[in-house]
């Protein structure tokens, strides 16, 4: 396929994090072609349309997963809209990019995962930290055994988002029936790194509170109860020996640091950075022993930074898999065995016994 063709649902051209990453990143990636977009209505999809140079606009997910004009089908919508999306995308045949998380529980994962084996159609979930071009510098780094043999990390992974007071329309992270919270969202960001660079999880230890149950809707000035943590610590073990502590907060300033510190038994590996999403939507820098590592730009040309640079490095991997018949990017079973790890944070908070994988 020299060209491939993607249609993007979520894609609002006011505010959306498809307009921020993912328009931005196709847009700049060769042999991608933005095709069609969908939104909620016909008026904001044809809005998104003119705004993204997208040929075509439907006011429904289905109409963009059945048309011809689609090849890919990036799924940019709430947790809890994935599932039908992605259902009519693998019905159709489409290829699937979702965002991360990929369900609401470990059964809804664990049924697309199962449902885009059969499909036999490349899919990937939206992981972008892992392809970030320092986390890929980092990778490279540790196997060469430049820092030695793995003893210990410290990571501090932190969100301007879960505080007490917050617009309506974000009112369902606080629902732990979305599946969409800091444990699944940051969380499983920050552990899907944590295991990129020290292996996997082999033990783990956690522990959850809420600083803030009752939380204002600032746009109605009314009041809605918090059921999920905004503040989680984690004691990992991963294969190999090393050993993590992990802090992920919440209702954390706008310039949100974001540390992952790695000792060895010969040096030191240091990514720092931060962004008010997340470290997964910002760039990250690299030191090795105190000294500033220098590493590969994004793929794609034309300023992009950021989630926007993060996300193209997943585009172009997945691209290059389509293409050639192979598997390289994180994909649903990856989301499916990431959404378990995330429900046994839960499970060892609340009953305080340590998950062994």
């Amino acid at each position: 396929m020299d060209r491939i063709n993607i249609g993007v649902v979520g894609a609002n051209a006011e505010r959306s994090w498809a307009k921020d990453s993912h328009i931005p990143a196709i847009q700049q990636l060769p042999g991608l072609n933005l095709s069609a977009v969908a939104t909620r209505s016909q008026e904001s999809a044809r809005a998104a349309a003119e705004a993204f140079g997208a040929t075509h606009w439907f006011a429904d997910a289905q109409g963009l997963c059945r048309s011809d004009a689609v090849d890919l089908v990036a799924v940019c919508v709430k947790v809890p809209e994935h599932e039908a999306v992605v259902r009519a995308a693998l019905d159709a045949g489409k290829h699937v990019y979702c965002e991360w998380p990929l369900g609401r529980s470990v059964e809804e994962a664990e049924r697309l995962a199962d449902m885009a084996r059969r499909a036999g159609v490349h899919h990937a979930i939206g992981l972008q930290g892992r392809a970030a071009p320092a986390t890929r510098r980092a990778r490279e780094v540790i196997a060469s055994g430049r820092i030695g043999h793995l003893r210990s990390a410290r990571i501090v992974s932190t969100t301007a988002g879960y505080a007490a007071a917050l617009p309506s329309a974000y009112a369902y992270l606080n629902d732990p029936a979305n599946g969409a919270n800091l444990t699944t969202i940051l969380g499983g960001h920050t552990l899907d790194l944590a295991e990129q660079l020290l292996g996997k999880v082999v033990t783990l230890d956690a522990l959850s509170t809420i600083q803030h149950p009752t939380v204002r809707l600032t746009d109605t000035d009314t009041t809605t109860t918090r059921t999920t943590p905004d503040q989680l610590f984690i004691l990992s073990r991963h294969e190999g020996g090393c050993v993590a502590s992990i802090e992920i907060g919440g209702d954390r300033p706008g310039d949100t640091p974001f540390t992952f510190e790695i000792i060895g038994s010969n040096g030191t590996l240091r990514l720092s950075g931060g962004h008010p999403h997340g470290f997964q939507a910002g760039e990250l820098r690299l030191d090795v022993d105190g000294q500033a590592e220098h590493f590969a730009p994004p793929l794609a040309k034309g300023g992009l930074h950021g989630g926007a640079a993060n996300i193209a490095q997943v585009y172009a991997a997945l691209a290059s898999d389509i293409r050639n018949g192979t598997w390289t990017v994180g994909d649903f079973a990856t989301a499916a065995r990431l959404t378990r790890l995330t429900a046994n944070i839960t499970q060892a908070s609340k009953s305080g016994w340590r998950f062994t994988a």
